[in-house]
């Protein structure tokens, strides 16, 4: 007969197992996710439930790069390996072909994956959240606007207002990227909505847009004090700046009447912008505010770190900082036997060595490190399948730093670009339908940049870490303060 003992002790065993069974399959049909497709069977981990790997991954927003947090799992999974970051089960992609396959989508399998708070900050109707064909005609209406051959036109203001801004700066220390930053918002205003610089309503929105730039990246927290909040505020604020400028150029147009915006109507994407529909239904007010801002307060970013990044190794680097002052000391003289002063999209071909540094610039320090994709179905690729609705996550900086294709990849050396780059293995814009829209914009305004910075100062170097983080972007921990002293150029 079974004693009182034995029965509790039955019942705790049983107890125990009601709890560790589920406890235990949960967690093996975590582990194993994803098998049952051969999506990457044994390779990677998914770390903890529901949080997956997401905690290291944040982790890299510090001294621990999200380079470092690749290596590691590299070494122990090869360059294909499953993960779990940002509430999804992920591929991690690394090599050419595979980068190639997710940027490019042949087979139009994937969509973006934009963070909530960028979503939330460039609103439901920037090309970063778009899809399809909407996504399509909005990136080619924008992305005209921004090429070269229409840039060409605006060169002399943007220069005017490069060189006016630099000015500034002599006899100052400055923080490079938030000084850069500044000027870049200036120019970016006057390009996308035709408001001079000088202009009050342009001081009044690039104010604002730096409050909504800290936000595209951070926890979307809706509540007073977080980031998000803040930068939530500040767009809404830049939308009730922008659009009456957006209904005067409407009204503008349908009346055939004039307003002080009228003449900047002629050189911007409004023409086609304005009478675009949008889901069906003419486009509103505030979806053209949202396409036109999205490359604004996007594309600040880049341009500030890169002048920043390439001011910063040509210092370390003083016979490369001295052959690219030569370059840019005999353009500059040329011009002036010319009786110019402004540089143009024609003199950027003269600029050889500059863009080379430019462009080791990008290779070296990968702006945006890595982008991402969702399956929208099972995608077949090398013998896997990827689940749908996994996101496939493709850090194309680690091409750039591998000493296959770029011997001695950690050092700077812009002769790796004498001649063109093999647009197979470098690809600091990404590729495909989602190319960065900005990368016409952001080799003119960095090579403007550096052209007057070389030819104008001296400067020494007042406060620099040498310390990086790579995520959301890559940025110097602590910024990079120089002091600026004018430079005499001997003739």
């Amino acid at each position: 007969m079974w004693t009182e003992e034995y029965i509790s002790a039955v019942q705790l065993i049983l107890t125990a197992l009601a709890v560790f069974c589920p406890v235990f399959l949960i967690w093996w049909n975590w582990q194993t996710a994803g098998r049952g497709f051969r999506s990457i069977p044994s390779k990677g981990s998914l770390g903890w439930l529901i949080i997956g790997e997401t905690l290291s991954v944040v982790r890299c927003t510090g001294e621990f790069t999200f380079e470092r947090w690749l290596r590691e799992r590299l070494q122990k999974y090869g360059t294909m390996f499953k993960s779990h970051v940002f509430l999804r089960p992920t591929i991690v992609m690394t090599t050419p072909e595979e980068v190639k396959f997710v940027l490019v989508d042949p087979h139009k399998q994937m969509i973006n994956c934009p963070p909530p708070s960028l979503k939330g900050i460039l609103g439901n109707s920037s090309i970063f959240v778009l899809e399809g064909k909407e996504h399509r005609d909005v990136y080619k209406i924008v992305n005209d606007s921004v090429l070269m051959r229409e840039l060409k036109t605006k060169t002399s203001d943007f220069s005017r207002v490069m060189r006016h801004s630099l000015s500034s700066w002599e006899g100052r220390t400055v923080d490079v990227a938030g000084a850069m930053q500044k000027i870049i918002f200036k120019i970016m205003t006057l390009n996308f909505f035709g408001i001079p610089w000088e202009d009050e309503i342009a001081e009044r929105i690039g104010t604002r847009l730096q409050a909504c730039t800290q936000g595209l990246t951070s926890l979307p927290i809706y509540f007073p004090g977080t980031v998000f909040y803040k930068a939530s505020n500040a767009r809404k604020e830049v939308d009730q700046i922008v659009l009456p400028i957006i209904r005067k150029l409407r009204s503008t147009e349908t009346s055939g009447g004039s307003s002080e915006y009228a003449s900047s109507a002629a050189r911007l994407p409004y023409q086609n912008l304005l009478d675009f529909e949008l889901n069906g239904e003419k486009i509103s007010d505030t979806a053209v505010c949202d396409i036109l801002l999205s490359p604004i307060l996007t594309g600040n970013q880049g341009p500030s770190t890169v002048v920043t990044l390439a001011i910063y190794h040509l210092t370390k680097n003083p016979s490369i900082l001295q052959r690219a002052q030569a370059e840019v000391d005999r353009i500059r003289k040329q011009k002036e036997e010319l009786g110019e002063t402004d540089l143009s999209v024609s003199d950027l071909k003269d600029l050889k060595y500059l863009t080379q540094v430019f462009n080791e610039v990008l290779r070296i320090a990968t702006v945006v490190p890595a982008v991402g994709r969702i399956a929208t179905e099972d995608i077949h690729f090398n013998g896997y399948v990827i689940p749908k609705g996994w996101f496939m996550l493709v850090p194309f900086m680690l091409t750039h730093m591998d000493p296959e294709f770029y011997p001695e990849p950690s050092k700077f050396d812009p002769d790796r670009f004498e001649t063109p780059p093999d647009p197979g293995k470098f690809f600091p814009f990404g590729r495909g339908n989602r190319t960065c829209v900005g990368r016409d914009f952001t080799k003119l305004v960095v090579l403007m940049a550096l052209y007057n910075i070389l030819s104008d100062f001296t400067w020494d170097v007042v406060r620099c870490s040498g310390k990086f983080k790579s995520l959301p972007t890559v940025q110097m921990i602590g910024g990079y303060h120089i002091s600026i002293k004018s430079r005499t150029v001997l003739p």
